[in-house]
């Protein structure tokens, strides 16, 4: 975007009306309040999506006067604000910072320095997250920053030097219907450097370019002022919500159709967004370009440049037009190879300044007589004087072709690679003009000049293509010769047995694929390089490797060995403890037994232990052909018995035998038979008379036996004497308890009257003889407590007397 500072006055001189522009400008920039936004002439933002997902870039992009400020006048950074377009409530804030800046170029330099032109676009970018849950409103959404203040200078709105400037754009929604809205805004392409000269044609690109190709539609809309004025505290906008934007006041005569006046006034081409005017009027003009993006016929976004020019009087200095040549012809048309490069050039004179453009677009750098080409477009060259500000004059248009270069793709008439003893043909498509040579591993083939080429070896072959404009076009295609697979067939045994099966082996190969073939039909296809078979007849095998190269086996014939008849007694269950081996039996002989527990011919249950074991006898015979007959046998485990060592019995009582048994079972013996209930049960009574020992014996399955013993102890009841006199006369001298012997481990205690323990004993080995603590007691009544640790009689209580 381009400013010329200063105010226009018509018929005053253009060199005139500089020194004085220059003095005013110096003399307002003593005067501005800090923060002012004088030094930004215009600009425009864009969201860009990035790859990822609902992160999209922010850009502000500001036009600044370099020739009238200084960098540190420039924002560091901007803060943006979010509004929902539905309701304009602010949604979010974001903050741009500096993220690189472009010079903007002039076609004539010389009068761009002479006025002082020099501007700078700077970008301010982040990245910003748009999250789905808040960015979902079918109405959209906008940016917007506000900023105070224009250039007192402009000829067409009403007090600009106190107009505020608004920058603006609007997005969709990133989720609609439920899905994903995926979409970048349309960004303007960098202006050229320009300025208007009063009365004649003028033409600007101003188009935009959008990322998804939708549709972009132009029109000239009315700046906006914002809500900033030229007061301190309020230049820069501070996010508030605000339901319209007021536009700029229009000086009388101006509006956004005839923003500057001419005939025509400037007007700008609503599809390609190209600007044109024929000025009638000197002076710094203000405009604003609304660029929307329409999908599907359904506007989704909109953005907005603000943008100045200056229309001066050029005078009626104007060079030649220049002239663009190639080698040194003058051209319009210029074809080239892809690839190459073609050198532009016009006259080379050091009173003309030269800027050259592509596609109607200043070139940055491109300021020589010669420009390079490397692509296609339209190009151009803007003459200009070197030293003095005049008109300027552009050249023709100089076409620029890229010709693409001849076909030389090379296509084989089989898939490569090939193998052993195969030929290839590989060619290329034929066009006219065009040459060929064809080349293996980097040597020229003589003769070789067709669009074919058949091949044998292995190697690298290429071609080259050659047109009649000396576009050239190289391919190549390595070929390999495999050599084919070796197969071979070999077999597990010499001969099938009946109702057997032979392994048959063949080569092993990495990615090999095997068809087997019997008596010459094909079986099957797979890639396991082994097969069982069990027919007798003639086999092979056809080996296709990974690069489709085949080799077929040598015939492999093999016989079936019928089986002789087999007998193998069946085996009855066996106790696991069974002392002597049982004999196996099988015919025909001279054949061997395996299995667990198996020895020659004998099967010892102990070894094979519980469970189910299968025993094989295999025969041989004299062939080859081991056959074999399998019978199971079951080895029974004893069944588990426990019984405790001893029980006891009160004299005259009885008591129940409760041995513990696991495992099946068949029957219960008891010996002796004597004064047991029942010998066969599993609990009999016992009434033993005196203490005797029974052995009880479990049989269970597979004849087994097992056997445990019990020691029934016959218990007498204690006498206990109820009176004793320790006189020391030889009679009754001691507290008698009689039977205490039948209890061990019995403890007797004895108290006085008082409660206090006057004997105490465990087992009555040595009984109370009537002393406590070496004394005779006093002649009375003692209470005892005998606790026999026996359930059978668990504990005595009573009183003995003591007479003297």
């Amino acid at each position: 975007m381009i400013v010329l500072l200063g105010r226009f006055t018509p018929g005053v001189p253009a060199f005139r009306w500089l020194w004085v522009a220059v003095y005013s400008l110096f003399l307002n920039l003593a005067l501005l309040p800090a923060g002012f936004g004088k030094h930004i002439y215009g600009g425009d933002m864009s969201l860009r999506a990035t790859t990822r997902t609902n992160y999209y870039t922010l850009t502000l992009t500001l036009y600044l006067d370099q020739a009238n400020s200084t960098p540190d006048t420039y924002e560091r950074e901007i803060i943006l604000y979010i509004f929902r377009k539905s309701d304009h409530v602010r949604v979010n804030t974001a903050t741009v910072r500096q993220t690189g800046s472009q010079r903007v170029r002039y076609d004539n330099q010389a009068c761009a320095d002479l006025r002082n032109l020099s501007v700078l676009g700077m970008n301010y970018s982040t990245d910003v997250y748009l999250n789905p849950a808040t960015y979902n409103d079918p109405g959209g959404y906008y940016v917007v920053w506000d900023r105070c203040c224009r250039s007192a200078d402009i000829s067409n709105i009403q007090n600009p030097g106190g107009e505020g400037m608004v920058f603006y754009m609007e997005f969709p929604a990133i989720v609609r219907s439920g899905s994903a809205f995926l979409d970048s805004s349309p960004a303007f392409n960098f202006p050229n450097g320009e300025y208007i000269c009063v009365n004649k044609p003028f033409k600007l690109d101003f188009s935009a370019t959008d990322a998804d190709g939708d549709q972009l539609r132009y029109s000239l809309v009315t700046p906006l002022a914002g809500y900033t004025d030229n007061t301190p505290q309020n230049t820069v906008g501070d996010g508030r919500s605000h339901t319209t934007y007021p536009e700029v006041n229009w000086s009388p005569g101006y509006s956004a159709a005839s923003s500057i006046p001419g005939n025509p006034a400037l007007k700008i081409d609503p599809q390609t967004g190209q600007l044109s005017v024929t000025a009638s009027q000197t002076g710094l003009f203000i405009f604003a370009v609304l660029c929307e993006e329409y999908r599907n016929g359904v506007r989704i976004g909109a953005i907005r440049r603000e943008f100045q020019m200056p229309v001066v009087d050029c005078g009626n200095n104007t060079p030649p037009p220049p002239i663009i040549s190639y080698r040194n012809v003058e051209t319009l048309d210029l074809p080239f190879c892809e690839g190459a490069t073609a050198l532009l050039s016009t006259e080379t004179n050091p009173l003309w300044s030269y800027q050259w453009q592509r596609n109607g677009s200043n070139i940055p750098g491109a300021t020589a007589p010669t420009l390079t080409v490397t692509e296609a477009g339209d190009y151009a060259v803007v003459k200009s004087f070197a030293t003095t500000c005049g008109n300027d004059t552009t050249s023709k248009i100089t076409r620029a072709r890229v010709l693409p270069p001849p076909a030389a793709q090379i296509t084989p008439d089989k898939k490569p690679p090939l193998c052993e003893g195969a030929s290839l043909v590989l060619s290329v498509p034929q066009e006219n003009a065009v040459t060929y040579q064809w080349t293996a591993d980097g040597a020229v083939l003589p003769g070789a000049t067709g669009t074919s080429l058949t091949v044998t070896k292995t190697g690298l072959y290429g071609v080259r293509a050659t047109s009649s404009m000396e576009c050239t076009n190289r391919d190549s295609l390595s070929i390999v010769v495999n050599p084919n697979p070796k197969a071979t067939l070999t077999s597990s045994a010499s001969a099938i047995c009946q109702d057997n099966e032979v392994r048959l082996d063949a080569t092993v190969g990495s990615q090999y694929q095997y068809e087997w073939y019997f008596n010459t039909a094909s079986l099957n296809t797979s890639d396991a390089a082994t097969r069982l078979v069990g027919q007798g007849g003639t086999y092979q095998v056809r080996i296709t490797d990974g690069n489709g190269c085949q080799a077929l086996s040598a015939p492999l014939t093999l016989a079936v060995i019928p089986r002789p008849a087999m007998q193998f007694d069946s085996l009855a269950p066996v106790c696991a403890t069974r002392s002597e081996p049982l004999l196996l039996a099988a015919s025909p002989a001279g054949g061997t037994f395996s299995g667990p527990g198996v020895t020659g011919s004998q099967f010892d249950p102990g070894k094979a232990g519980a469970g189910l074991h299968t025993i094989t006898y295999t025969y041989a015979g004299t062939s080859a052909c081991p056959v074999t007959i399998s019978r199971q046998i079951r080895v029974e485990p004893p069944a588990d018995v426990n019984l405790p060592e001893r029980v006891s019995v009160l004299m005259g009582s009885t008591v129940t035998l409760k041995p513990t048994v696991k495992g099946q079972t068949n029957g219960f013996l008891w010996e002796p038979p004597e004064s047991l209930s029942d010998p066969t049960s599993l609990n009999p009574e016992a009434s033993p008379e005196a203490p005797t020992t029974y052995k009880l014996t479990v049989s269970s399955p597979g004849d087994c036996r097992t056997e445990k013993s019990v020691l029934v102890d016959v218990l007498k009841r204690m006498f206990i004497a109820d009176v004793f006199s320790p006189n020391n006369d030889g009679i009754n001298d001691a507290f008698e308890i009689r039977n205490t012997d039948q209890f061990p481990d019995c403890e007797i205690t004895i108290y006085n009257r008082w409660g206090e323990v006057v004997f105490q004993s465990k087992g009555y080995d040595k009984p109370w003889d009537g002393t406590y603590r070496s004394q005779k007691v006093q002649a009375g009544s003692y209470h005892y407590l005998i606790k026999t640790n026996q359930p059978l009689l668990p504990e005595y209580r009573g009183a003995v007397l003591v007479t003297y």
